[in-house]
């Protein structure tokens, strides 16, 4: 036991390691590419939208709480506060490292018993696929309002592809019951799709969460932008969500994407005339907050796990 404990200590702070040198070089090789004019432009202009930035990440971790909540109160109803709350931030911890927090069931399942830990996958998958409907709805969005002002290029073709697929996600998402109804040889589906017919309001809970995470994003983007002296308006939150949303549909390793996220928000947000600076650290303060500071709290609570299901 006490072997087991040393290397879980020394796995959690080889992953720490990972993060911070990770963080270090992202951040060195987008200063060391930008214009010397930036820097002298770059100044904190409003620390009070930052605090408000910090102050939402609150909202932002009990919406995501609430979501597994939801999905708790279907696969395992009588879960208790200690096992539920120790199991969000371990799945908090497990997708830091796979891209869009994917990887968050990971954590969560060895929390329970193995009968439950199949549904838990499929049912977080499912709650996953929420929140990338509300990147894949609000960029749509973004890119029908902004019309000529897109960033994309070829606008109006992107345009009609991602509204057939934004038809086609939600399909899939509101008829994935129907999908497995043919289904006979693997009993973990179809007992996936008898719950989520015998639940059906849980698909729309889980939407509605995660459409409110998104706005709650979009407002911390804003704020920080906004400390940095880029004040909000319907273009730059036009911007923030087709930051998102290409963020979303661009592959990437690990980190939530940290990287990928900032490259693509300098490339879209100063096509809008905002500071470089601004743009990357308003991004790395956003993934601090929301993902990485969420993380070192998994890494405090979540020492064991607490059931010692087989």
């Amino acid at each position: 036991m006490l072997k087991t404990k040393q290397n879980q200590r020394k796995i959690f702070n080889f992953v720490k390691l990972i993060l911070f040198v990770g963080v270090l070089a992202i951040v060195y090789w987008q200063i060391n590419n930008f214009d010397a004019k930036a820097w002298k432009e770059f100044k904190l202009a409003h620390p009070f939208s930052l605090i408000m930035a910090g102050v939402l990440v609150f909202t932002n971790i009990w919406l995501a709480y609430l979501k597994w909540k939801v999905t708790l109160n279907v696969v395992a109803p009588r879960t208790e506060f200690k096992v539920a709350t120790q199991s969000f931030f371990a799945g908090v911890v497990t997708g830091m490292l796979t891209p869009n927090m994917v990887g968050n069931f990971i954590g969560r399942f060895y929390y329970f018993e193995r009968e439950k830990r199949t549904p838990i996958i499929l049912f977080t998958l499912l709650s996953n696929y929420a929140q990338f409907l509300a990147s894949l709805t609000f960029g749509w969005v973004a890119i029908l309002i902004m019309g000529d002002l897109i960033v994309i290029e070829g606008s109006r073709s992107f345009l009609i592809w991602l509204g057939i697929g934004v038809i086609v996600a939600y399909l899939s998402y509101f008829f994935i019951d129907n999908f497995l109804f043919r289904i006979r040889k693997k009993g973990y589906f179809v007992a996936f799709r008898d719950t989520l017919r015998a639940h059906r309001s849980y698909r729309t809970k889980i939407l509605g969460l995660s459409l409110a995470r998104f706005l709650v994003f979009t407002l911390q983007f804003s704020l920080v932008l906004d400390a940095f002296g880029e004040p909000m308006s319907l273009t730059s939150i036009m911007a923030i969500w087709q930051v998102y949303l290409l963020t979303m549909l661009i592959p990437s390793l690990f980190l939530g994407k940290i990287g990928v996220r900032e490259s693509i928000a300098i490339f879209v947000l100063s096509g809008i005339g905002m500071n470089e600076f601004a743009i990357l650290f308003a991004s790395l303060i956003i993934w601090t907050i929301n993902s990485l500071s969420p993380a070192l709290v998994g890494f405090v609570i979540c020492k064991n796990r607490i059931t010692n299901a087989e």
